[in-house]
């Protein structure tokens, strides 16, 4: 085999491990339903007035976003919420895993009392439920997410995200409720802004073609 395939099929092979141990977390997790959903520990109503002062603007004062380009948080994983909250936040002498202009600023004067109060808050909302852009974008995204595509080296979006778009706690979020326009930009942008080595998404998104970033977005959105 020539150098580029062995890299190839070493990159699919690691994806799938970690793609199976997605899995194994999500059976787990649906095995303690009850347990999974009640162990996290935030004041939720220190949460609601967090969010009323400093998050509604952008993201709604009910977690659904005043855009399509913002995501909505309302539902999304509370363990999530704090990682990506924390991302935004620079390390002692060092940078944000994920700078922002708008974000970093914002969380640097949060306590992680306020991260988690806020991740209670949000993960208690009702996320909205959107519509796809294009519906004959769907049967192509329906196939990338429930199948991905084997002759690319693309895993399938349901091993992680699960069969409604539901994520699995803590590390894979929930996608059912985001626009379609915000999960495609962020496929988009992945590799420039968040790409990291060893990510699992690092991994899955130079195998996503355009059209299939579309179609994959429209999909998720109407997920529910």
């Amino acid at each position: 085999m020539t150098t580029q395939v062995v890299r190839r099929f070493g990159g699919a092979v690691q994806i799938m491990r970690v793609a199976v141990l997605g899995l194994l977390l999500g059976l787990v997790c649906d095995a303690r339903a009850q347990q999974c959903d009640s162990d996290f520990v935030g004041d939720r109503e220190m949460g609601a007035q967090i969010a009323a002062r400093q998050c509604a603007a952008c993201h709604g004062s009910a977690g659904i976003a005043v855009t399509t380009q913002i995501p909505n948080l309302a539902g999304q994983l509370p363990e999530y919420l704090v990682k990506q909250l924390e991302a935004f936040r620079a390390s002692p002498g060092g940078k944000a895993l994920r700078p922002s202009p708008v974000m970093s600023p914002l969380v640097a004067a949060l306590s992680k009392s306020d991260v988690t109060a806020l991740a209670a808050y949000y993960s208690t909302l009702s996320p909205p439920t959107n519509t796809a852009r294009d519906l004959a974008r769907l049967e192509l995204g329906r196939t990338i997410y429930t199948k991905g595509n084997p002759e690319e080296g693309l895993p399938a979006c349901i091993t992680c995200h699960r069969p409604t778009g539901s994520g699995i706690r803590p590390d894979f979020p929930r996608l059912a409720g985001q626009s379609a326009d915000y999960v495609e930009n962020q496929l988009s942008a992945w590799m420039a802004v968040r790409g990291k080595p060893g990510k699992l998404m690092t991994m899955i998104v130079p195998h996503l073609q355009p059209a299939e970033r579309q179609a994959v977005a429209d999909y998720v959105a109407q997920l529910h």
